[in-house]
């Protein structure tokens, strides 16, 4: 398609970026990745072939809950009337996490009825109220997840990826209409971001 080719000029552009680097064997298995990475599916499965469906549950600082399922490479997002929808795996002691996060609450914003951000938050030792303080510092606006099952969440989703224990953060996976489309090592810029959103929004080309 003639998105996708596109999607793959623009991405390959971009593919030198900041992150967190990889952490030492005597450190905690996240790792912050310094370069930024991005990966398309390599077939219509995200990429195991372990297709039981699974489970989530989200929670942010205000209680406002909702859950998360995935079979394969579809994901359902329930109470979501957004067709995009942004989850990103993060540490708010990744200092590339946190520089990406007024990034994302601003294309929230701009993208209002096309966009939805979650926040995943990983190995924390926070409290509600200090991530409430710790959002404000770093100017998020949008979902952040306190639930318990953050863990777990994460666990699937890179055992989907074939990442490993060691995977880098942020770890940004996108979808539109609940289908994966792809997924980004380390941090990205703003206008990256922006640009895929603007294609993802364009409605698709059918096939002949």
């Amino acid at each position: 398609m003639r998105t996708a080719a596109y999607l793959n000029i623009i991405l390959g552009f971009f593919l030198l970026l900041t992150g967190c680097g990889k952490k030492e064997n005597n450190q905690p298995p996240l790792s912050e990745s310094n370069n930024s990475q991005i990966h398309h599916p390599r077939s219509s499965v995200p990429v195991s072939n372990v297709q039981q469906p699974r489970s989530f549950r989200i929670r942010d600082i205000d209680g406002r809950e909702t859950l998360l399922k995935f079979q394969g490479s579809t994901g359902q997002f329930r109470r979501i009337r957004q067709p995009i929808v942004i989850l990103t795996l993060f540490g708010d002691w990744c200092p590339p996490c946190r520089g990406m996060l007024p990034y994302l609450s601003h294309l929230q914003e701009s993208n209002r009825d096309n966009l939805f951000v979650i926040g995943v938050l990983l190995r924390s030792k926070l409290d509600r109220e200090g991530v409430r303080r710790f959002m404000k510092r770093y100017a998020t606006s949008f979902f952040i997840s306190i639930h318990p099952d953050n863990e777990a969440l994460a666990g699937y989703l890179t055992r989907q990826l074939e990442l490993g224990e060691n995977y880098p953060l942020p770890l940004t996976l996108i979808f539109k209409n609940g289908k994966y489309v792809m997924n980004i090592q380390g941090a990205a810029p703003y206008e990256m971001l922006q640009t895929l959103v603007d294609q993802l929004k364009k409605p698709q080309e059918k096939k002949e």
